[in-house]
């Protein structure tokens, strides 16, 4: 393959470590570098894609009534499930739209987590958590998209009910205590009044 200037230099910036050219000839590195560039212009345009259909449908849905909107996603005209198409519109709608989120970003994220990260609440701060992810290689899977811009809802609610738990089971052994104070006082009341009978038999004989 004959390369231009530009893919010389897109090759020379190319970041492989030690570890991936580890026992490789140049050749294998310059193919490998080649190839990158291929996946990554591959990427771009599935994310530019998605954000391109993305604004087709909110076209399409802003400029027809709700009916036909509804008629229009069961229509199996477009390629694509109804509920792909609500989540890309959503997406767009709530943020997406306005976003200059770089095109290969995108590329790693369903349309159900692009709609995620447009939920109500949802702040750009939360977003560049999702994007920071994504950028560091983690796997990006629609429940861990929810706990980066949501939070870990199961385990807010497991230490709630911990929380719960654990004021019951105070409340429970304050009244235990409660109990063995109330019946301390109440043996200490019969041996008062136990004093009390025997002294006034005794005055009573005087």
């Amino acid at each position: 393959m004959e390369l231009s200037p530009t893919e010389v230099v897109d090759l020379a910036n190319i970041p492989l470590n030690s570890e991936v050219t580890k026992g490789l000839v140049p050749a294998q590195v310059e193919y490998v570098k080649e190839s990158v560039v291929e996946i990554n212009e591959e990427l771009s345009c599935v994310g530019q894609s998605l954000r391109a259909v993305a604004a087709n449908l909110s076209d399409i849905k802003s400029n027809i009534k709700p009916g036909n909107w509804r008629a229009f996603l069961k229509s199996g005209a477009i390629n694509c499930s109804e509920r792909f198409a609500i989540d890309l519109v959503s997406a767009y709608t709530n943020w997406l739209g306005g976003s200059d989120i770089d095109d290969n970003m995108l590329a790693s994220l369903t349309p159900r987590s692009l709609a995620l990260m447009g939920s109500k609440g949802v702040t750009d701060k939360e977003r560049q958590k999702v994007f920071e992810a994504v950028g560091n290689g983690e796997r990006m899977t629609e429940a861990t998209v929810r706990i980066l811009v949501k939070g870990n809802k199961k385990k807010a609610n497991k230490a709630s009910q911990k929380s719960e738990s654990e004021k019951i089971k105070s409340l429970k052994e304050k009244i235990e205590t409660y109990k063995k104070v109330i019946n301390n006082l109440q043996d200490e009341n019969k041996k008062l009044s136990k004093l009390l009978s025997n002294r006034e038999k005794i005055e009573s004989l005087v």
